[in-house]
C-alpha cells in the first residue's frame, strides 16, 4: 500500500509518499503526477520518500522519469538514499550521453 500526500508549501508542490512503491501504486503515483504536470510548471516539485519502505523497478523507472523532468527526491535512510543517489546518476549519464 502506498499513502500520497499532495500538497503545496512555500511555494513548492510536495508529494509526500508513505508505504511501498510498487504493483500498482506506482500507476497511481504516475497518475498523481501526471495531474499535477500543468501545476508543476508554477511550482517546484518535490518528492518525500522519507516514509517510502520498499521501491520496485518499476518505481525506480517512475522516480527516474519525475526527476529528469525536475523534481527533487528527497530520502532519508541508507537504501532509499542509496536508490535516489543513483537515479540522479542515471539520469547525469543519460543528459551526458
Amino acid at each position: 500500500m502506498l499513502k500520497i500526500n499532495m500538497k503545496i508549501e512555500a511555494g513548492v508542490m510536495t508529494f509526500e509518499l508513505e508505504g511501498k512503491l510498487a504493483g500498482p501504486w506506482v500507476k497511481e503515483l504516475n497518475l498523481c503526477w501526471r495531474s499535477a504536470v500543468d501545476t508543476q510548471q508554477i511550482y517546484p516539485v518535490r518528492v518525500d520518500l522519507s516514509s517510502v519502505t520498499f521501491i520496485d523497478a518499476e518505481g525506480k523507472d517512475l522516480l527516474g522519469r519525475m526527476y529528469g523532468e525536475g523534481a527533487r527526491l528527497v530520502a532519508t535512510g541508507c537504501l532509499n538514499k542509496c536508490i535516489v543517489e543513483g537515479i540522479m546518476q542515471s539520469e547525469e549519464k543519460k543528459v551526458e550521453g
